[in-house]
């Protein structure tokens, strides 16, 4: 469906003297409301003090797979379109586009006069160079798929073909993308940050890390392992409604701060602009009217699980074990004492906030005695004769106590495990590369689509870094998945997705916990900052830091 083009742009073209003139007029006519806004829109400048709570393992769109990564590559990179502030699709580099009627062919009309961030100017050719980079083998993406729908790109990723046939740049500022079937989420895979717009030249200089350039309203400034430092492009393309220059702030550091207490810490004395809040503090600030006024939350696409590896023994063609797990954990008790009741017990495999959610799935319950019989009939009675079994998961403290909360659970029906927590990147690698048998499974939704959580996550094509790192296969599950993917007629894919969601219920690849609220705290003077759908605390990648300003 074509989106309308971004009506704030109708001032763009207006020399800045005539903006200036015609702010003026409007403040005499429209009185305090209007100068209240216009004050607003000046009070700009300041650098956004922005804690990450893992190390960022790359600033290269075409190799992010991680959150950590994607919140500093969104402010730095842009794609044709975007997220807005409640999920939907907004024009970035495209300003608008159009879809033929049998849903195979994209064309999007580009913005004139956008400059990258060493001063080259964007066209046609950039989004041509960008798509095929993320396709060609050299380039090693673990993301092919956000593109490889597209006509010609299987033949490109193969080596039968020197360029993807389905993308051309028609004219300085058009592209005409065709794709080889009908893809209904297609604008979803454009907005993630794999499919930004990146710089021919700084690639071919190698600088992907250490001087990445894009369109985005932010540059990158300096780069440590602690810290990194955006200073706002001064020759950023968008306005505001007052034909204003964006971003509003001067610059961003990402500070690195693996420890939820010492980002506590950090906030409360000033140095960071919002955080997360710690486990066990949310009663806390509740009661405390001054931190009260200064929290935001909001249901989001979030999911926290753990996963079992099903190429591994012990839970390789056991269901019945994996169910007992599944039965085994008391998700209601690990949100009442250990999230302090901010989060929401997952029942499927879809989120709630996604049209397509099941509501019919009862989730599995806790059931001690089910969950003991399922653990006879996988051949394990009271847990004899199971190895012990190790938990993979990252160095968060949250994180940390959900596992031990989830080992202890496990532990009462006399199964053995053992928390193994690594680093963030290091994780990755054991998850991605299959050594893991049993691990934390989180996924934050790149895009609001029920295709997103089953097809990226559970289908047998996506193994490993691709998004299935549960190794799960099922042809029927496939089938369904595959069929929804190409069909435009909504209710007929809500129903395809809810059959395959069926089949992985039963099979239970993962255990299911749930799903996370994005609650945080942000200072005072922070203003214009809306939490999307898409954030996580305390990355938020969703947050559009274009508008956010500091006061004061």
């Amino acid at each position: 469906m074509e989106e309308p083009p971004d009506s704030s742009l109708t001032g763009e073209r207006m020399h800045s003297k005539g903006s200036i003139i015609l702010l003026l007029a409007l403040l005499m006519l429209c009185g305090p409301a209007m100068q209240s806004e216009s004050a607003a829109s000046a009070a700009q400048g300041g650098t956004y003090f922005f804690p990450l709570n893992k190390d960022i393992v790359t600033l290269d769109p075409a190799m992010s797979t991680d959150t950590v990564s994607s919140t500093v590559i969104v402010r730095v990179y842009e794609g044709l379109v975007g997220f807005s502030k409640e999920g939907s699709y907004d024009p970035r580099l495209a300003e608008s586009w159009e879809v033929s009627a049998d849903g195979l062919t994209w064309t999007f009309n580009l913005r004139k006069r956008v400059k990258f961030h060493d001063g080259r100017p964007f066209t046609s050719k950039d989004v041509v160079y960008s798509f095929e980079r993320l396709l060609d083998p050299e380039t090693a993406s673990p993301r092919t798929w956000v593109l490889d729908r597209i006509d010609g790109a299987e033949e490109f990723m193969s080596g039968d073909a020197d360029k993807v046939s389905g993308i051309k740049a028609v004219g300085k500022y058009k592209v005409r993308i065709q794709l080889a079937e009908p893809f209904a989420p297609f604008l979803g895979m454009l907005a993630q940050n794999n499919a930004a717009i990146v710089s021919r030249p700084a690639v071919e200089r190698d600088e992907m890390e250490k001087a990445p350039v894009g369109t985005g309203p932010f540059h990158l400034k300096t780069r440590t392992d602690s810290e990194i430092e955006l200073h706002s492009f001064d020759a950023y393309w968008k306005r505001d409604g007052f034909g204003e220059k964006l971003p509003y702030l001067d610059g961003i550091t990402f500070r690195v701060i693996k420890e939820p207490l010492s980002r506590w810490r950090e906030f409360r004395t000033g140095r960071l602009h919002h955080t997360d809040i710690p486990l066990g503090h949310l009663g806390q600030v509740n009661s405390d009217s001054e931190l009260k006024a200064m929290k935001m939350s909001r249901p989001v696409l979030d999911m926290h699980h753990m996963a079992f590896n099903l190429e591994k023994e012990p839970f390789k063609d056991n269901t019945s074990l994996r169910l007992a797990f599944n039965y085994g954990v008391d998700k209601e008790g690990l949100i009442r004492t250990v999230k302090d009741g901010d989060a929401v017990k997952a029942r499927s495999y879809v989120p709630p906030g996604i049209d397509g959610y099941n509501v019919k799935l009862p989730g599995y319950r806790y059931n001690p005695e089910r969950a003991r019989q399922l653990l006879r009939q996988a051949g394990y009675p009271g847990g004899r004769g199971l190895p012990k079994i190790t938990l993979y998961a990252d160095t968060d403290e949250d994180h940390r106590k959900v596992a031990e909360y989830v080992i202890n659970d496990l532990k009462r029906l006399g199964i053995e495990i053992e928390l193994k927590t690594l680093e963030w990147g290091a994780f990755l690698d054991a998850t991605y590369n299959g050594e893991a048998a049993f691990f934390q499974n989180t996924w934050l939704a790149d895009y609001p689509d029920p295709e997103n959580f089953l097809y990226v996550l559970l289908h047998s094509s996506m193994w490993g870094s691709a998004g299935n790192q549960t190794r799960y296969g099922n042809d029927e599950f496939d089938e369904y998945c595959e069929e929804a993917g190409v069909i435009t007629d909504w209710e007929k894919r809500i129903e395809l997705y809810r059959q395959a969601e069926e089949i992985a219920y039963e099979d239970a690849p993962w255990l299911l916990l749930y799903f996370r609220n994005c609650t945080i705290l942000k200072q005072p003077e922070v203003k214009g900052l809306t939490l999307s759908p898409l954030d996580r605390a305390p990355v938020l990648p969703g947050v559009d830091l274009r508008e956010v300003r500091i006061d004061g």
